[in-house]
């Protein structure tokens, strides 16, 4: 029982953290939403701050799994999973649910960079990076380092400005840049 209810915390955190802000969503509003106790949170994560890690974590988790997922379902060609990645941006962002980049929030939100709210961000960042470097590799893509964090950049910023307009357009965009990143470095 004790991990459903850590699972509940840690889904209406991420809910209320996605739609309201880390900071604007106090524990209480937290603990009510999940319909358990403060100790629950406190004996499962310690601190908000933790709570907040977690929560980060576990997104990050979801997310680099459905890029994984889509980009196999896409192609057996690596080349083809980078530019599928792209194209699944644009579904995300036209997700009713769609509120933004909670990474690109948490690094708002959290200005010290070695905060651990921040350093999971950063953490995110990594293991996005990590696919396209693992993508870039295996379609011997020249410079995969570079490229790799070029297209997680560009990932990134596609999703900040979905924010702003929750329309197709940046990922739209976003994959007409990748497509001309990953010609050049196939020459």
């Amino acid at each position: 029982m004790a991990s459903s209810k850590r699972e509940q915390v840690l889904k209406c955190a991420r809910e209320l953290f996605e739609r309201e802000g880390f900071h604007a969503t106090g524990v209480d509003r937290i603990l009510e939403k999940a319909g358990v106790a403060k100790m629950t949170l406190y004996n499962n994560f310690g601190s908000k701050d933790q709570l907040i890690v977690e929560v980060l974590n576990q997104s990050s988790e979801i997310m680099i799994g459905r890029m994984k997922e889509h980009a196999l379902a896409a192609s057996n060609d690596s080349y083809e999973q980078i530019l599928a990645i792209f194209r699944t941006l644009g579904d995300s962002y036209q997700d009713p649910d769609f509120c933004g980049c909670m990474f690109q929030a948490a690094v708002a939100e959290f200005p010290d960079h070695d905060s651990a709210p921040a350093q999971a961000a950063l953490a995110h960042h990594r293991r996005l990076t990590e696919i396209f470097l693992e993508l870039c590799t295996k379609a011997g893509l020249k410079s995969p380092e570079e490229l790799s964090r070029k297209l997680a950049l560009l990932s990134s910023g596609a999703s900040c400005v979905a924010r702003q307009t929750k329309a197709r357009t940046p990922a739209d965009d976003a994959l007409c840049i990748a497509e001309i990143l990953l010609e050049r470095a196939s020459n």
